[in-house]
């Protein structure tokens, strides 16, 4: 990106707590304040690596950057739009342009449905099947991913951590979009498998020229995959910079 250029996605006092209840009535009676004033930009076209302890609230923020979750408060700005301010339609589109990858590759994908609707599912979900050949066009992303079409009516159980992780990312790639939240997409893979998967984003990031927000508690994987590194800690982040800046910090 340009320099000074706005950045693709920026993140402003994002905050998210979730009530704690006690007694037969389930009053509140406090606070857990999950993320507690994050801030982050990550540009078009560039990874941040957001790295912290488990508990530290790496992937409520993820969540809250997806819109999965509501935040408390703050502003989660994207291509100019507070997502935090959209709802109906509008929310709708905006989605199509951040889609997300998850931990367990398993438990992401439904058991019921085969590789042909895992992958198909975004496009009949916003509508965009109409005229389209589904069949072909989830053959071509299984093919960006390193995989054929002879695995169309198989099911997730058939395949490796490896494969199902490819099979998400797939699907995150169905709708085209500018930004992909990874939350920790290789840490439960085996070591061997990981090389894999981060070399398949890094190589989809060039040639579709996507932005990443990645996610992990391993910060050599981040130092690997991003110009810049964000650290959290008890819901905040504690250190922003270059990625061999705070790396070798």
């Amino acid at each position: 990106p340009t320099t000074g250029s706005a950045p693709l996605l920026a993140v402003r006092e994002l905050q998210k707590h979730f009530p704690v209840r006690s007694g037969v009535l389930r009053r509140v009676v406090g606070q857990v304040r999950a993320v507690d004033g994050v801030d982050l930009e990550v540009q078009a076209g560039q990874t941040l690596g957001l790295v912290g302890e488990s508990g530290s609230g790496k992937s409520t923020t993820a969540r809250l950057v997806a819109r999965l979750i509501a935040p408390t408060g703050g502003q989660v700005v994207f291509a100019g739009q507070d997502l935090a301010a959209l709802s109906g339609a509008e929310l709708r589109a905006a989605r199509r342009r951040i889609q997300m990858t998850f931990q367990a590759p398993y438990a992401s994908l439904s058991p019921r449905l085969t590789v042909a609707q895992i992958v198909a599912e975004p496009l009949r979900v916003h509508h965009l099947d109409d005229g389209v050949d589904l069949a072909a066009r989830v053959v071509e992303l299984l093919d960006q991913v390193g995989l054929d079409g002879t695995v169309l009516d198989r099911y997730p159980h058939e395949f490796s951590g490896g494969q199902r992780q490819r099979i998400a990312v797939a699907r995150a790639l169905a709708l085209r979009p500018d930004l992909v939240v990874c939350d920790e997409p290789v840490s439960a893979l085996d070591v061997s498998v990981q090389s894999q998967v981060i070399n398949l984003l890094a190589d989809l990031q060039a040639e579709k020229g996507l932005a990443y927000l990645f996610i992990s508690h391993d910060l050599s994987v981040v130092r690997h995959v991003s110009e810049r590194i964000a650290v959290m800690y008890l819901g905040r982040v504690v250190e922003e910079g270059p990625a061999a800046a705070v790396h070798d910090a």
